[in-house]
């Protein structure tokens, strides 16, 4: 009998010893190294408002963005954002937006890079068909390569009333 509880301690050992071995090659093939970079990128395209824009809280937009760095180059890119109020001592509407930058060279439209505004201010100027947002924002995460990214970064951007489009340059250190 001494036989028979010897083996299947061996048995039991010797699995036990596989599903380890197992699971740590498994959670190995799951890591992977990591790259940050430092990128800037402009854009340009039009923005709509649900309802008139003069008393809307709702808004979105479509475009083309393009970065001189290989790792993002020609993207197309939207957003969705919503007035949260307005500060009458700066003549700024306090915003929240969130944008999805989608690369277009060699991924197929796959990888894409999220980013939701942290601090946004669209503020009027002299000029009452110009207006100026800046803002900062955090990088949520994407898919395809860029799944899981982290980062931050920053935006200015002029935007006419009429007709209705934008453009600027986003700057961000990204982590993929």
């Amino acid at each position: 009998m001494s036989g028979r509880r010897g083996r299947k301690r061996y048995i039991l050992a010797a699995t036990l010893v596989v599903c380890v071995a197992l699971g740590l090659s498994a959670g190995q093939g799951v890591a992977r190294a990591s790259t940050t970079i430092d990128v800037s990128w402009t854009i340009h395209g039009p923005y709509s408002c649900l309802g008139p824009c003069a008393t809307a809280t709702n808004f979105m937009g479509t475009g083309i963005g393009h970065s001189e760095s290989k790792a993002l180059g020609t993207m197309t890119y939207s957003f969705v954002g919503t007035v949260l109020d307005y500060d009458p001592v700066t003549n700024c509407l306090v915003q929240s937006e969130n944008w999805a930058f989608t690369t277009q060279n060699g991924s197929k439209g796959k990888d894409t890079i999220d980013l939701s505004t942290t601090s946004d201010a669209f503020c009027f100027t002299d000029d009452p068909n110009v207006s100026i947002e800046t803002a900062t924002y955090a990088i949520t995460g994407g898919t395809g390569r860029f799944a899981g990214a982290t980062g931050s970064g920053t935006f200015v951007l002029t935007v006419l009333t009429h007709p209705q489009k934008g453009s600027g340059t986003f700057t961000a250190t990204i982590t993929y």
